[in-house]
């Protein structure tokens, strides 16, 4: 640095002792040294100041002014004096400590007084300009590495240099914005870093921070890639985990061109449990943990992408996959389900349940190696074709009302819309004819009554049209099973039935029958299978008196767990009422009650009255009994009216007798 930085010859006006004294503070010819500033801790001579760290001025060898003649003072600034005064106000000895406030630059400013009498040299008045640096901490910062090591980085660009240092171990010099690995030995937990300038060899700055240990991390996780678009150019979302701050950890995707054979592609932050990354490209990719020293890396499992393209041709789905995995097992949804029955074509699956114009959206999901997931883009697909769509299945059944239901079964399962259904009905041979036209599988009803499909044994079939106008082959007849039944005796203790064959979805395939005997709310009583017709049941319930009878079909092609059912067909026995004439109720054990006896007697109303036509006695069911007592008295032999009457369970006219029954003593 230049010594004399300035120096300025000013006249002065001197004042002597106790007079006038008029001469200039310029030196004429000034020496080529005037003064210096010395570091007052070291006795070091100094070309700049520091903050905080004292100095003292002195003049130069070969001057050989008196201490007493010399005054000094500093001003901040460039050329800054103490104009118009002329006079430092500081004699020495004289100690000068620089201020934050006095950063930058600042004039010192000397005057050497004239020897008293005005004998010797004149007054002279030298300035000389100093930096004031400051000492400020510097700015660096610290990552924690595996085997007791730190990544030390200096962001500062005060000072001019550096050291960093463990601990109390030695200081090691560091340069700026260059990252170092720092040894942390002999169990250090800090790191100081300190600051120097050139120009003032003692003037800088420190800085610590403590160094918390890196905490070991496992492997990361990377469990799922899914694709929003086909690649190249896709989007992909990225499912990935165990990713502890204190790490780097960066995306890679398999390059063999370059050295390692990997490329890195995306920076992963800490703590992250998603990654989207656009553009993405095919091929397999991996999550890379490195330490801050990179004395240490880990890597996740492979993940390859599956992208998916689809087409359809003659009512086939089919989807060609650019997988860039290996060893992966499949599976397959459809509009949202899982789908199973597809196969395998070269470079693909394929789809052959579809119907035509139906549109249906594809992901696939292929298992790779270590369970990690990667999942296609969706694929939507309008399924084309000329040809015939499957042939539909039809069942025929009655329902509890005896109504003929029909119920359509489509190789796709539902109706797409655009589709129609198209039902055709004959009868006893007769040629078929149009029963009408239906957009969805909703069962078909037929109006016609109970006796004119006795009459005329009905039989139907549908026909599919999909949406691109491609007609089915027309489904098997279904023809339900007619049911009838008669009292096989009198009395009705036995009945006989008999019945027209059932026709299922597959003629080939035999059907099987089951008679249910019902209770007449529908449910069902007992069941008993049975092979052919006619059948006679012996044991019918014997406290019913209206047998009612159903068949349950399964087989002939009918889907497992779905049935047919026959009409219900009934059987009306007579009811059989059985009075006393009269009853001895004194107690001996013999006739002692009046009961009533019959068959199939239920929720009936059996009233006796004495001649007065006063009622002494009402019964409802057969446990209900009369012991000849009126109103708690004693009974009174004599002759006593009685009526019966019980509702047919078939809805005919209700079934009434009356007669007597006289008491005895």
């Amino acid at each position: 640095m230049k010594l004399l930085s300035r120096l300025v010859f000013i006249v002065l006006l001197w004042l002597g002792a106790g007079a006038a004294r008029a001469q200039s503070c310029a030196s004429p010819n000034p020496p080529p040294c005037t003064f210096t500033a010395v570091d007052v801790a070291t006795g070091q001579e100094v070309q700049a100041f520091c903050v905080g760290r004292s100095v003292r001025f002195e003049q130069c060898a070969g001057r050989n002014i008196p201490n007493s003649l010399l005054f000094y003072g500093v001003k901040p600034g460039v050329g800054s004096t103490f104009l118009p005064s002329c006079s430092p106000p500081n004699p020495l000895p004289y100690v000068y400590t620089p201020t934050k406030a006095e950063v930058g630059q600042v004039t010192v400013s000397e005057l050497a007084n004239a020897q008293s009498g005005g004998v010797g040299a004149p007054s002279t008045y030298y300035i000389r300009t100093f930096r004031v640096y400051d000492t400020v901490a510097p700015a660096f910062s610290v990552a924690p590495c595996p085997s007791s090591s730190a990544l030390v980085t200096v962001t500062d660009a005060k000072y001019d240099s550096y050291t960093v240092q463990a601990g109390a171990g030695p200081a090691q010099p560091i340069l700026r914005n260059k990252p170092t690995v720092v040894s942390l030995a002999a169990g250090a937990t800090s790191i100081t870093v300190t600051g120097a300038y050139t120009a003032v060899g003692a003037c800088g700055g420190a800085s610590t921070q403590t160094v918390v240990p890196l905490p070991p991390a496992p492997a990361p996780a990377f469990t799922r890639l899914a694709l929003q678009a086909p690649l190249p150019g896709g989007t992909a979302t990225l499912d990935v985990g165990q990713l502890p701050a204190g790490y780097t950890y960066t995306l890679q995707r398999a390059d063999a061109s370059l050295p390692g054979g990997f490329r890195s592609v995306a920076t992963v932050a800490a703590n992250s449990t998603s990654l989207t990354l656009s553009n993405a490209a095919a091929g397999c990719y991996r999550l890379r943990r490195t330490d801050p020293c990179h004395l240490d890396s880990a890597f996740s499992p492979l993940l390859c992408t599956l992208s998916l393209t689809g087409s359809s041709t003659q009512n086939r789905n089919q989807l060609q996959l650019n997988d860039a995995g290996t060893g992966s097992t499949y599976s397959v949804t459809r509009n949202g389900q899982p789908l199973f029955g597809f196969v395998f074509i070269p470079g693909g699956l394929e789809d052959p349940n579809v119907e035509c114009g139906t549109t249906y959206t594809y992901v696939i999901t292929a298992t790779q190696p270590g369970g990690v997931t990667s999942v296609s883009n969706s694929v939507s697909i309008t399924t084309q074709s000329a040809l015939a769509p499957a042939r539909p299945r039809l069942v025929a059944s009655f329902n509890l009302r005896n109504v003929v239901e029909l119920t359509p079964i489509l190789a796709n399962g539902g109706l797409t819309t655009g589709s129609t259904l198209r039902y055709t009905r004959t009868a006893s041979g007769k040629p078929a004819a149009d029963f009408g036209t239906a957009t969805s599988t909703r069962v078909q009803r037929d109006s016609a009554g109970m006796d004119a499909l006795l009459i005329q044994r009905p039989c139907y079939a549908v026909r599919l049209t999909d949406v691109c106008g491609n007609a089915s082959p027309e489904s098997s007849a279904a023809c339900p099973a007619l049911l009838s039944t008669t009292a096989a005796d009198p009395d009705g203790t036995t009945a006989t039935l008999s019945w027209t064959p059932f026709t299922g979805p597959d003629p080939s395939v035999a059907a099987r029958y089951a008679l249910q005997r019902l209770a007449a709310d529908g449910s069902v009583l007992s069941t008993v299978a049975v092979s052919g017709s006619p059948y006679t049941d012996l044991t019918p319930p014997t406290d019913r008196q209206v047998l009612r009878y159903r068949l349950q079909i399964s087989g002939a092609g009918l889907p497992a767990g779905t049935f047919s059912y026959s009409n219900t067909a009934t059987v009306v026995r007579r009811l059989a009422l059985v009075i006393p004439t009269a009853f001895t109720p004194n107690g001996d054990g013999l006739n002692d009650v009046l009961e009533v006896k019959g068959k199939y007697l239920q929720n009936y109303t059996f009233l006796i009255v004495d001649r007065n036509g006063q009622e002494v006695f009402r019964g409802t069911q057969r446990s209900d009994a009369w012991d000849g007592t009126i109103r708690g008295h004693a009974p009174v032999p004599g002759a006593y009216v009685w009526r019966f009457e019980q509702a047919n369970e078939d809805g005919s006219k209700p079934f009434t007798a009356t007669g007597s029954v006289t008491i005895l003593k």
